[in-house]
């Protein structure tokens, strides 16, 4: 690997001899060419054989066309509504035939132990156990460490019951406030009640009003049309998980610890190999069939995000996604000053230590230049948020092309300072979580 290009002492691009701005925080870089735009990408030693990086070349190339062929087909239509398409259906049926496999396993697992013989009877008692491991998991609505009740919180849900309302959806029946530089919206158990998870990471450098387009987003995948969020779907996707893990050569492998035992693993192992490789080409037809569907709900959810908190406030608040390294900096770097005793008193006592101010103080310092390189490098990479997401700088050009719109809910000083009031003690708890790394 080589290193990447120092910064140039005279302020002039080397490729293009424009003017650079230079600061010492973040890497140099030309606006005008893009002359080390991506030093990660120029430093880096080509991976794999000739043939490979062909091949990977080539599927970049078709992915990147057909993620640009849905912003198209979405930029051109502007109210559109998610649905199911032709893809959408056939992996329901997938994760139908999913389903039956695992009914069709307890069921023949119960007819062995009524009728079988001793031998059978084992293998029912055995096949009954498989399918209660693979049996469909909805989640469980309980509290934890990082929920807070309404009574704890009465502000913050009232925002949230705000922008359900507006958006025309149920109210939370839970919020949890974590360290993440996240932010979910799910339902979980049979009565599927719905849990709103928001990072304390991108809430803390997110202004007010970015806030309630980040709620409105959220809020919006309970209307934007994502099969990846129906019942069916998401618990077959967990159960092909659970097949993948049981089935995996390195797991029945690591069990053996004597001759014999190898030889049965290896055995098992073998095997259990066309299992494996089977379950993952499911969850990778899921995957693709999946993925156009749940990127044109992603952008309808951005969306109502700028129904609710305004188009401006919906762009700004992705603009910051693509800060999250310079977060994962920041937290990373505190961490480690907090480990080597950085943060003490006079007398030696660990002094209280405001993270986030430190987060916020940073990301506010951010300059432009290094901003618009994150969102060149997002369309160079084609980077998201994860791989179910459209591209990032996608996402804030459909922004820009959709019509402008006012907010719907405004966030106003008293009610963000209550807010801000009530989340103290999610905020001590979670950076004492980042700082002792235990979270």
């Amino acid at each position: 690997m080589t290193s990447s290009p120092a910064a140039p002492p005279d302020g002039i691009c080397p490729s293009c001899s424009a003017p650079i701005s230079v600061n010492p925080r973040f890497s140099a870089w030309c606006p005008a060419c893009d002359w080390n735009v991506d030093p990660l990408k120029e430093s880096a030693a080509p991976q794999g054989g000739r043939w490979q990086r062909k091949w990977r070349a080539r599927r970049r190339a078709a992915d990147r066309a057909a993620i640009e062929r849905l912003f198209t087909e979405v930029s051109a239509v502007p109210d559109a509504t998610g649905g199911r398409d032709g893809a959408g259906i056939i992996a329901m049926v997938i994760a139908g035939a999913v389903h039956l496999s695992t009914v069709a396993l307890a069921a023949g697992s119960v007819w062995l132990l009524i009728n079988g013989a001793f031998a059978g009877r084992i293998l029912g008692v055995m096949g009954l156990a498989i399918a209660f491991l693979l049996r469909p998991r909805l989640g469980w609505f309980r509290q934890d460490m990082w929920s807070l009740s309404r009574t704890e919180a009465p502000h913050l849900y009232g925002l949230a019951d705000r922008v359900a309302a507006e958006l025309g959806v149920a109210p939370p029946d839970l919020i949890r406030v974590t360290p993440d530089f996240n932010a979910s919206f799910g339902k979980v158990g049979l009565r599927r009640r719905s849990v709103l998870t928001i990072g304390l990471a991108v809430w803390e450098v997110l202004t007010p009003q970015e806030r309630v387009a980040l709620l409105g987003h959220e809020f919006g995948h309970s209307r934007n049309g994502d099969s990846r969020r129906g019942v069916l779907l998401q618990a077959a996707l967990e159960a092909l998980g659970h097949w993948y893990a049981m089935t995996h050569p390195r797991r029945i492998l690591a069990g053996g610890s004597g001759p014999l035992s190898t030889i049965a693993a290896m055995i098992a192992a073998a095997l259990l190999l066309v299992p494996n490789i089977l379950t993952a080409l499911t969850l990778f037809a899921l995957h693709r069939l999946t993925l156009r569907n749940g990127q044109r709900a992603e952008y309808l959810a951005d969306d109502l995000a700028a129904q609710v908190a305004s188009s401006a406030a919906a762009r700004s608040m992705l603009e910051a996604l693509v800060l999250a390294e310079s977060v994962k900096t920041v937290l990373q770097r505190q961490t480690a000053r907090h480990q080597m005793g950085g943060f003490q008193r006079a007398n030696g006592q660990e002094a209280d230590y405001d993270l986030w101010r430190e987060l916020r103080d940073h990301i506010a310092t951010v300059p432009e230049t290094e901003r618009l390189r994150r969102l060149r490098i997002s369309a160079l990479r084609m980077s998201s948020v994860d791989t179910t997401h459209p591209p990032t700088h996608l996402r804030i050009q459909m922004m820009a092309v959709r019509k402008p719109r006012q907010a719907a809910i405004t966030l106003r000083e008293p009610e963000t300072d209550a807010i801000t009031a009530e989340l103290s003690g999610a905020r001590s708890q979670a950076a004492q979580a980042v700082l002792t790394l235990s979270y």
